[in-house]
């Protein structure tokens, strides 16, 4: 044979060896997952999700309970839970029970003639008399007229006051206990004191209070 026939001979034998010993390629689809179809894979992998469920506070938004009294002039609501206490022409809502103790949170109103003094000169009064106690100050509208609070006034508990001149009627409005630091007593006063003042109005009251 030939030396340029036997070199041809080697070149064949080497390509079937080469194609004997190489690996088969899989077809996509068939017996394996291709990169691609494992991200796809992947991307429907749900991971579970925690609920967590805090626990509310009674808000503004339960006030359904309406007082109206056209004797008195006024109407406003309160938080549902929270119990009027009916006293002829008296005005007293209490906060509901507690865990482990009696109701403290309450709320009054008094009623008297203002013998033609301003509710600021009113208020001043009654910081007079409560020398030596640290009362905070402040100005609000209630329905529509000026009002002045007074927070910290003593009592049994302390108070916070609202002090309102209505058609020549002093009207007080009283919350207590005030100034109590991460008590749920405090949470319920706040949230009484917010629904009475932010639904207060003057008879005559729409149905809609």
């Amino acid at each position: 044979m030939s030396p340029r026939k036997l070199v041809l001979v080697f070149i064949i034998l080497g390509c079937l060896v080469s194609s004997c010993t190489s690996e088969p390629h899989s077809s996509p689809g068939v017996g394996t997952i291709e990169p691609a179809q494992t991200a796809v894979a992947d991307a429907f992998i749900l991971t579970p999700q925690v609920l967590v469920i805090t626990p509310t506070q009674p808000s503004v938004n339960d006030t359904d309970e309406l007082f109206s009294s056209d004797r008195l002039g006024l109407c406003f609501s309160y938080p549902q839970g929270y119990i009027q206490i009916p006293y002829n022409d008296a005005v007293e809502i209490l906060g509901p029970d507690l865990p482990g103790s009696e109701p403290k949170v309450f709320f009054w109103l008094d009623i008297s003639d203002p013998y033609n003094q301003t509710v600021e000169e009113i208020a001043d009064k009654d910081m007079t008399f409560e020398t030596g106690v640290d009362v905070d100050r402040w100005t609000v509208t209630l329905g529509g007229e000026q009002a002045v609070v007074l927070d910290g006034m003593p009592g049994q508990d302390l108070q916070r006051r609202v002090y309102v001149v209505y058609q020549q009627t002093l009207y007080v409005l009283s919350f207590s206990p005030t100034r109590l630091e991460n008590t749920a007593e405090n949470d319920q006063m706040e949230v009484l004191y917010t629904a009475v003042m932010s639904s207060w109005a003057w008879s005559p009251c729409s149905v809609s209070e």
